[in-house]
């Protein structure tokens, strides 16, 4: 075999263009060389930088940089890769044209088979007679048959006489087609997507998208529900920062069925038009969480569609409370804004909570707003001393029951005493004061105003003991714990039942307890060599000097011996009124974890005297596109099952299709019900898919 070297810098000294010239090595069974034109016969492969040309027949001028090819081609280049009977290309403007062959761009996700293909540098496409798809393969899942077609990459491509093609079957032929032909995100008309279900019938949705910038966009998808009407969706997508992004999702339907009415549920006849809003921010300082139905009933019914997309793969199949679950009882909004200087931080928050068992949120407790500053703990100059301090107030109100600002401050002193590496003794003293303001109670309370001032005292001694190093540099770590505490309110009042045990609780930290006596525990650690915990095992409990005995004895084991099993055990004791000892709750947990995705659990719930559940789920991966999940929930009180969930589904590089049975029990919001689901959505032409987990979606920033 015969084989010429052309190096970079032979032509920068013999050509006059050779500034921009590529060194390529050339290799082939014969060749022959006239001028600048080199010829090749015979298995000829040219190699350069981010290039790999490869067939029977090559001419290539060093001079002008064209090559020209037949017989088996082969082209490679960058992310493109490029199959025809002939082909022309310039290496230096990167001009392409093929014949009877294909044209693959990894990058924009294209590929391009027909009778004429032209690239005109890197940034348009030419061709005629082709089949357009964004599927990757030798047999596309769906694709386009167009007679004429432009592609300005990063632009919006045209087409004429084009038929949607699935498979080798043709379903749909139009005149002419605009798209989105992305290398970035822009705007345009996504696919439609396809479904059914038996609570909105037949479902049909147009995704527009809408990119003006890189830090923000939008999809608004009007969906056709044949049993229930119209359906308006919308994301906004935003970026303010590289610390703050946020999304908002909202949907509206004005319902010709008028709702599935519950059994003695919130409303017998749920309104025609509704919507739901969710709207997120993360970021260090300004973050908020909000999330609004018009009527309680709005996810008993059809539910949300803002989790639903199938293409963000399984839902925790162990999280039954998901956004939407009919049994859902509240949706609760946050929002926060944080700031810190001089070693004090400070906030703004606000909190409220749409109770969904109620027609109105009369009762329900919002706080609107709640301001707190705290200083962290700080050594007292020239004392051993270390200090810590909160103060805030919040205006608590709910429309048909109370109106009120409750403000606290609270000072915590403490004198650390280190006996390293042995033990830490640590005495403490706090001093706590809250109050309550009425403004309107609705005669609800006998006074328009309360105070109290708490005291707490107490030591505590805490401990670490650690074991030699054994096998694979295990060891065991063994962290007691011991504190005696004292608190009541300011004077010594300890009595439970006082005349001053009055005080208002409005919120869940109103419910201060007087309490004197000994928390105690014991934590065993069996941990590697990188500090991760295969094992551990704890005992909690609290003796009361005031009952002469345990109030509460909680006991904890947990054990991940392998990255493919888990198991945890929680169980509670609490002191019965004959003196005994019973267990007031306990849960379980057993996880079984596969490396590509498999996972199967089960766990039991018990909470006396109501509650006795059992859970269990499974998700199984059956090929890298198929995947099955299940789960249930166990009621024994009532021995039914209240939840099932089954679900199969189906993704591949180009399109996705689930199917999904939801059976939930009766209850005394809803009557029993079940749904089918069939979903399926096409990609590409505007569309990103992202694993699951990641994140992120159609036109992701």
């Amino acid at each position: 075999m015969q084989r010429l070297v052309f190096l970079g810098v032979m032509l920068l000294c013999l050509l006059p263009a050779g500034a921009s010239a590529m060194m390529l090595n050339v290799e082939a069974d014969r060749m022959e060389r006239a001028g600048s034109r080199i010829e090749a016969y015979g298995n000829v492969e040219v190699t350069g930088e981010d290039l790999r040309v490869r067939a029977d027949y090559i001419v290539y001028d060093t001079e002008t940089e064209d090559l020209w090819a037949t017989g088996g081609c082969i082209l490679e280049e960058g992310p493109a890769r490029v199959t025809a009977t002939s082909l022309a290309y310039n290496a230096r403007r990167k001009d392409l044209h093929l014949e009877s062959g294909s044209f693959t761009s990894l990058e924009s996700t294209i590929s391009l088979t027909g009778l004429s293909i032209t690239r005109t540098g890197e940034e348009y496409l030419q061709a005629r007679s082709v089949r357009f798809t964004p599927c990757l393969g030798s047999q596309p899942d769906w694709s386009l048959q167009v007679e004429d077609l432009e592609i300005p990459l990063g632009g919006y491509g045209t087409g004429r006489d084009v038929r949607f093609m699935v498979r080798e079957y043709p379903l749909i032929r139009i005149p002419y087609l605009l798209f989105p032909a992305r290398l970035y995100r822009h705007t345009g008309v996504l696919l439609p997507e396809f479904g059914h279900g038996t609570d909105s019938g037949y479902r049909f949705g147009l995704p527009l998208y809408f990119a003006p910038d890189r830090s923000f966009d939008a999809t608004f998808t009007p969906t056709w529900l044949s049993d229930r009407g119209v359906l308006a969706r919308a994301e906004v997508r935003y970026c303010v920062d590289e610390r703050h992004s946020g999304i908002v999702y909202g949907e509206s339907l004005r319902d010709e069925k008028g709702g599935d009415p519950g059994e003695s549920g919130v409303v017998e006849t749920i309104p025609d038009s509704r919507w739901f809003l969710k709207a997120q921010q993360a970021g260090p300082d300004v973050n908020w969480d909000i999330n609004l139905a018009s009527t309680a009933d709005y996810l008993r019914d059809i539910g949300t569609f803002v989790n639903e997309d199938p293409l963000q793969g399984a839902p925790d199949l162990e999280d039954l409370n998901l956004p939407g679950d009919s049994r859902q009882e509240s949706l609760v909004s946050r929002a926060q804004w944080t700031g810190q200087r001089f070693g004090i931080s400070y906030a703004v928050s606000g909190r409220f909570t749409q109770d969904l068992t109620r027609t109105d949120n009369g009762l329900t407790v919002q706080e609107l707003p709640a301001l707190t500053a705290r200083l962290r703990q700080r050594e007292i100059p020239y004392t051993p001393l270390v200090a810590s301090a909160e103060i805030g107030t919040s205006r608590v109100v709910s429309r048909d029951w109370i109106e009120a600002m409750k403000d606290s401050a609270r000072l915590d002193v403490a004198w650390p005493v280190s006996v390293y590496p042995y033990f830490t003794l640590k005495p403490h003293v706090a001093e706590y004061y809250r109050d309550t303001r009425f403004m309107d109670d609705a005669g609800e309370f006998e006074k328009d105003s309360y105070a109290e001032h708490w005291q707490e005292r107490g030591i505590s001694l805490t401990s670490a003991l650690y074991g030699p190093r054994f096998h694979r540099g295990w060891y065991h770590q063994i962290v007691p714990g011991l504190s005696l505490d004292y608190r009541s309110r300011y004077g010594g009042n300890d009595e439970d039942g006082d005349a001053d045990d009055d005080y208002p609780v409005i919120l869940a930290a109103d419910e201060i307890g007087k309490f004197s006596g000994i928390q105690a525990s014991l934590a065993n650690y069996l941990r590697d060599a990188s500090g991760m915990s295969l094992a551990d095992v704890s005992v909690r409990g609290i003796y009361s000097r005031g009952e002469h005995g345990w109030e509460e004895i909680r006991a904890e084991a947990n054990i991940r011996p392998a990255p493919w099993l888990k198991a945890s055990h929680r169980n509670v004791w609490e002191r019965c009124e004959g003196g005994g000892y019973a267990t007031s709750g306990h849960e379980s947990r057993v996880a079984i974890l596969g490396g590509q995705g498999h996972e199967a659990w089960v766990g039991g719930d018990y909470l006396r005297p109501g509650t006795e559940m059992l859970s269990a789920g499974v998700r199984v991966r059956l090929t890298r596109a198929v995947d099955l999940g299940a789960r249930i929930r166990y009621d024994y009180q009532k021995r039914e099952y209240t939840t099932q969930v089954q679900r199969i589904g189906y993704t591949s590089q180009c399109w996705a299709i689930h199917f999904e049975r939801t059976s939930e029990a009766a209850d005394e919001f809803t009557r029993r019900k079940t749904t089918w689901s069939l979903m399926v959505k096409l990609l590409g032409m505007g569309d990103i898919f992202e694993p699951a987990g990641s994140g992120q979606g159609e036109g992701a920033p």
